[in-house]
């Protein structure tokens, strides 16, 4: 068999994975089919001729190893860090970033690998809508999902997406446009039924930057926005628990336990930070500082992260992996609403509202390299990679 056969080969292999991840990401496979495919494209690389297969006309990467370098040092000077959990949470993630390198992600591939994500968020808001209808009653549903966190989290970096592609005209067939939007309509009901108020907040936010930058005409702008809080309205009507999660939202009460228990944690992550300025406490070591030294008796809860993300690497990585993280998302927010002014291409308003969800989610959440949460890093470092290849910022020869 010829080289390129083999390298043909081995991209059908990588793609194949890629759409295996589409349709597994909400569950906890014991395969990482995007490892695999990383190590796929690791030994196409041995069979390339040309050894300068890859162009790179971005600082994104440059970024990224910013925040890799500056949280790694944290870990070589802090003695409490753990390189297992930095290993596990901050390094194995990467693959997904770094997939564009090894494959070429055409636009089509990445349309029919978001038509796949967004099947199983079609099919996901259906089954949470009739456990509703059919009166089953659960606090928090999920779904197929493997909790209602990741979730929570995987919502609010998708779903931006796919109202951004469905109401903007471009070059998607009409039939995909239809079915993202179709998508979106049906999680409406089952996002309300989740109960999940920073989703409800984020997607407020998001969805009416989406609709105010990607509509010219402002009375049909109104319209659209007009509808979509109607319909909501009269869904939360019918969903006492949601109406009773919504009414808390602004709540600092000690009754309120999930709020007054936020208040209380970002204390604890402040309070870590003081003592621990320079490297925090150890990338690993959160839990176990929290328990001995710096849980609030009035506490009721022994968490694994403050449930911010700003604060988590204060408390975790001090000074030093914080800039690294800041630097980060400065950088993407940056280049994303630079481009989007100067081209007003729908790849950076699809990114950035994505970005911007997802950026409003670390409020009140540990979604970036958080605890028990790293398969919302494998998917933001999947949508950057996959924005990255749209861009043309990774070119394949």
């Amino acid at each position: 068999m010829s080289k390129e056969k083999i390298i043909s080969s081995l991209d059908n292999l990588i793609f194949a994975c890629l759409v295996l991840y589409s349709l597994s990401f909400f569950t906890a496979m014991p395969i990482n089919f995007l490892v695999t495919a990383f190590i796929l494209g690791i030994i196409k690389i041995i069979f390339y001729r040309n050894k300068n297969f890859v162009e790179i006309h971005s600082k994104h990467l440059i970024f990224i190893s910013l925040f890799i370098l500056c949280t790694f040092i944290t870990v070589c000077i802090n003695t409490d860090a753990s390189f297992s959990y930095y290993r596990s949470y901050y390094i194995s993630p990467l693959v997904a970033l770094l997939l564009p390198l090894l494959f070429s992600f055409t636009y089509k591939k990445i349309i029919t690998l978001l038509t796949l994500i967004s099947l199983i968020f079609f099919l996901n808001a259906c089954y949470i809508n009739y456990q509703f209808i059919q009166n089953i009653i659960i606090e928090r549903p999920d779904g197929f999902f493997n909790g209602y966190m990741l979730l929570c989290g995987m919502n609010l970096l998708i779903l931006p997406i796919l109202l951004t592609l469905s109401i903007h005209k471009n070059n998607l067939p009409k039939y995909i446009r239809i079915f993202f939007f179709v998508t979106i309509l049906v999680n409406i009901p089952a996002i309300i039924f989740e109960n999940t108020r920073i989703v409800w907040i984020s997607l407020f936010i998001v969805f009416f930057i989406i609709i105010f930058l990607s509509i010219n005409k402002k009375i049909y702008l109104l319209l659209i926005f007009s509808l979509l809080i109607i319909t909501s309205y009269n869904i939360f009507q019918i969903s006492p628990n949601s109406i009773n999660r919504l009414q808390t939202i602004s709540s600092t009460n000690s009754n309120v336990q999930p709020n007054y228990e936020r208040i209380l944690m970002w204390q604890s992550a402040l309070n870590m930070f003081i003592d621990h300025p320079i490297t925090g406490v150890g990338i690993g070591n959160y839990h176990k500082e929290y328990v001995s030294h710096y849980q609030s008796p009035l506490s009721k809860e022994n968490q694994y992260h403050p449930h911010n993300v700003l604060l988590s690497m204060l408390a975790q990585s001090g000074l030093i992996g914080t800039i690294g993280y800041l630097l980060l998302f400065i950088y993407l927010y940056y280049k994303s609403i630079s481009n989007y002014i100067k081209d007003k291409n729908i790849i950076d308003l699809t990114f950035l509202s994505s970005l911007l969800a997802f950026s409003l989610n670390g409020l009140t959440d540990c979604n970036f390299v958080g605890h028990n949460l790293k398969e919302l890093t494998y998917m933001f470092y999947f949508i950057t990679g996959m924005y990255l290849a749209c861009k043309k910022y990774i070119i394949h020869h």
